[in-house]
């Protein structure tokens, strides 16, 4: 054969060979894809961008049940843990909705305190499944609270409901005897303070959960706010012959304003006197004291009265929570005055908190934050901002002249 024949026998023979070596190779690698994508599909990505802005526990799990993504809230929750998305009984509930298409949910069982986490399941694509978790512990523990409150104030209003009604009736029929007569409505006048404080407490306590917006807000004189409520609780006092002692630790050297609801704040301090009053022996002092302390301004109302044993000072501010409840409702006492404070105060960025000891008495301060102040005892920016905004939100609208009866020229 010719060399030259035979060399270019060659050449197309190699590349023949070449070409289909190279097509083998691609159609391989293409099958290894196809194969590798049929294992581990691709995550849709519009499911995964909706799924990393939501603020819930969010996962998918492969077709091997797996997690091939967390969303930023998963990868930080700390109320569902991945312990909680591998149980087998969860695992199955998850292999149910792939094979059905048919989403899945669990809710809460009210009856088990431990369990809070409400779960979503959703097949997505065939392949994955989104898992959808949200911790309820705090929406449970508000509406326990919430059922609580309903059935502490209806069983507060059936005493003195049923008591007016019973006296209304004994009144009636006695009608002839005066003595009676006198008696019963003493007592009617008793049980209808009783309702009228009782509900007077529930609208306070409703009005100290509720937010303090901007337009609520006033400049008050925290010193003119608790000398007021002293000198209106002074007949009160003389009632149960217990002496009010004022005293300003500070001189009013340094003035004490907020910016508050006044009406809230004067029930805060109304209520410490009004307990400190009723708990106190005849012949007994209620001391208030005021003070200046780091930026605070502090209130301590202190009584001598018979104080409270530990187990009960973590709890007194609990609403309708009575030390001696029999006792506390003979006085006239509702159990909200305390819980009534509490949440007054922290509107407003304070505090209340109480020191007592059985046998010598007990001792509650009002801590107001004071805003900042410059060296020159001016008020400063932040102070000047918040008051211009009040008065912005409290200015009335300007009245547009009225033209009507104007004369035209």
């Amino acid at each position: 054969m010719d060399p030259t024949a035979l060399v270019l026998s060659s050449v197309a023979l190699g590349i023949v060979l070449g070409a289909g070596l190279t097509l083998a190779i691609v159609s391989a690698r293409a099958a290894g894809r196809r194969r590798s994508a049929e294992m581990r599909p691709e995550l849709p990505e519009i499911a995964t961008s909706i799924l990393d802005e939501i603020e819930i526990f969010a996962v998918i799990l492969d077709a091997s049940l797996t997690a091939v993504y967390a969303n930023p809230t998963a990868r930080h929750e700390q109320h569902v843990s991945g312990e909680q998305i591998r149980e087998p009984e969860f695992l199955q509930r998850v292999r149910r909705v792939m094979t059905t298409g048919i989403p899945d949910t669990h809710d809460p069982d009210p009856s088990n305190p431990s369990d809070t986490v409400r779960i979503h399941l959703v097949r997505l694509q065939r392949r994955f499944v989104v898992v959808l978790a949200e911790d309820l512990g705090e929406e449970q523990r508000v509406n326990a609270m919430r059922r609580d409150f309903i059935a502490n104030v209806s069983h507060e209003l059936k005493t003195p409901i049923a008591a007016i009604g019973l006296l209304s009736e004994a009144v009636q029929q006695a009608a002839d005897e005066p003595e009676l007569v006198r008696g019963f409505a003493k007592s009617l006048v008793k049980e209808s303070r009783r309702l009228g404080e009782l509900s007077r407490d529930v609208i306070q306590l409703s009005e100290a959960q509720s937010t303090l917006r901007p337009e609520d807000r006033e400049e008050v004189s925290l010193r003119d706010l608790v000398r007021g409520e002293v000198e209106s609780h002074r007949e009160f006092a003389t009632q149960h012959r217990v002496e009010l002692i004022v005293t300003d630790d500070a001189g009013g050297s340094r003035e004490a304003v907020i910016l508050g609801r006044p009406t809230s704040l004067g029930s805060a301090v109304a209520n410490l006197l009004s307990n400190a009053i009723r708990h106190s022996p005849e012949g007994g002092r209620v001391g208030v004291g005021m003070t200046v302390e780091r930026g605070r301004f502090l209130v301590t109302v202190t009584d001598q009265g018979e104080g409270m044993a530990p187990e009960h000072l973590s709890r007194i501010f609990e609403r309708f929570y009575r030390v001696d409840g029999a006792r506390t409702r003979g006085e006239g006492g509702t159990g909200l005055g305390l819980s009534i404070a509490r949440h007054t105060m922290r509107a407003h960025g304070g505090d209340v908190d109480v020191w007592s000891q059985p046998g010598v008495g007990s001792s509650f301060t009002l801590t107001f934050p004071l805003p900042d102040t410059s060296t020159d005892g001016k008020p400063n920016k932040r102070m000047k901002k918040a008051r211009r905004i009040v008065r912005e939100a409290t200015k009335p609208a300007a009245r547009t002249p009225d033209t009507s009866d104007t004369p035209n020229p």
